[in-house]
């Protein structure tokens, strides 16, 4: 059988016989010089014959780019990547996507060539990342694996190494969900704000508890999202942080997360001597707070205040009044315990709280109180009884 002319055989430093091929791709426009393509080191003249049509076949449908022969390092695709996602995503998503590659990924993966890397090399990768950080290894591996898929997509690789890995599994003990205050608890904590921090800190706590409002949700609240004749709360934006741990309002986690929620005529008559209140503290401190976009909760400055801050509040005051620690989001949690212990439907709570599908709520909200448990056994004892 007659060989490819364009096929030759040759032998490599250590005498190994090896093929390898060059193809006509055409014409450079600027320069006017023959492109060629060139691929070596193939164990068997079949295998570079089939590489050899198959490039043949890309460069007659017009799919050919000439990435096929060249070499490309991780953090090269990275970049490219990059420049495509962040037109996707949230700018704080973006933030913590370019930490967790700076981080984690890169030093792994950033100077490997992407054509030269296994399975077995992702595998030990994955292990480290699980045995280092075993509650987020999954995020660093899925983000890894997008690199790879992309590689997939512009014919740089035939397949994604990242997915074939065995992703390890975290054998956690079940433990009693205990991230929430029961009633008395929530509020001998708010008494206790109030004493101890303020009025401001004490309403920035009671509408997160009253409301069920996420943290980030409350801190970009201004006071033209508070309509005081219909004691409603209106929820259209969130505190997010951006690259260089700087703050910015951005929109809500999800599109369920755009609601207006109904508040009590007392939070509401807080509210109203928080503004009083408030518009003092900041004329004194030289700032116009008259205005209706004057945020609800500000600095000193009269700026975003940091969640972190609201955590170290949360952390004080639960100690200060001898309660158990919950995180600020634990608040959240609170509200809707105590809403199925008040006997809301769960629909309600979806609604109120912003969950995207009634599985969400039920899914995290498994943990009702001790007391609405008993009382729906009771519910039931009195129905089959009478």
């Amino acid at each position: 059988m007659k060989q490819n002319k364009d096929i030759t055989r040759y032998k490599t430093q250590n005498g190994k016989k090896r093929y390898r091929f060059k193809v006509y791709v055409g014409k450079d426009e600027e320069t006017g010089n023959s492109i060629q393509a060139r691929k070596q080191g193939f164990k068997s003249y079949d295998d570079a014959l089939k590489s050899y049509f198959e490039i043949k076949d890309k460069v007659a449908k017009g799919t050919y780019t000439g990435n096929e022969n060249k070499k490309h390092k991780f953090s090269e695709l990275y970049e490219m990547w990059l420049e495509n996602y962040k037109n996707t995503v949230k700018v704080s998503t973006l933030s913590n996507t370019k930490l967790f590659f700076r981080l984690h990924i890169l030093p792994e993966l950033g100077n490997l060539y992407i054509e030269k890397i296994t399975t077995f090399k992702c595998q030990k990768i994955v292990n480290k990342w699980f045995k280092e950080l075993p509650k987020t290894y999954k995020v660093y591996t899925n983000l890894a694996s997008n690199i790879f898929k992309f590689a997939v997509n512009n014919d740089l690789i035939a397949k994604n190494p990242m997915k074939s890995v065995i992703k390890p599994k975290l054998q956690v003990e079940k433990k009693p969900f205990t991230n929430f205050y029961s009633k008395n608890e929530l509020n001998i904590f708010l008494k206790e704000a109030k004493e101890c921090k303020g009025l401001k800190v004490y309403m920035l706590f009671r509408l997160l508890a009253y409301t069920g409002m996420r943290r980030g949700e409350a801190l970009a609240l201004k006071w033209s999202d508070i309509d005081f004749s219909n004691q409603t709360i209106k929820i259209n934006k969130t505190v997010t942080t951006a690259e260089h741990a700087a703050l910015i309002i951005g929109t809500p986690k999800t599109k369920a997360s755009y609601r207006t929620i109904a508040i009590d005529r007392q939070t509401i008559k807080y509210l109203s001597g928080w503004r009083k209140e408030q518009r003092k503290q900041l004329f004194q401190l030289g700032f116009n707070a008259l205005s209706d976009d004057q945020l609800i909760f500000s600095n000193g400055d009269n700026t975003l205040i940091r969640q972190a801050t609201v955590r170290k509040w949360d952390q004080s005051i639960s100690k200060h009044a001898g309660l158990k620690y919950i995180t600020v989001h634990g608040f959240r949690h609170t509200h809707a315990s105590l809403l199925f212990e008040a006997g809301t439907p769960m629909q309600d709570v979806k609604e109120r709280l912003g969950h995207s599908s009634i599985t969400t709520t039920m899914n995290i909200y498994t943990h009702v109180t001790k007391s609405a448990k008993k009382k729906t056994a009771d519910n039931f004892a009195q129905f089959m009884e009478g």
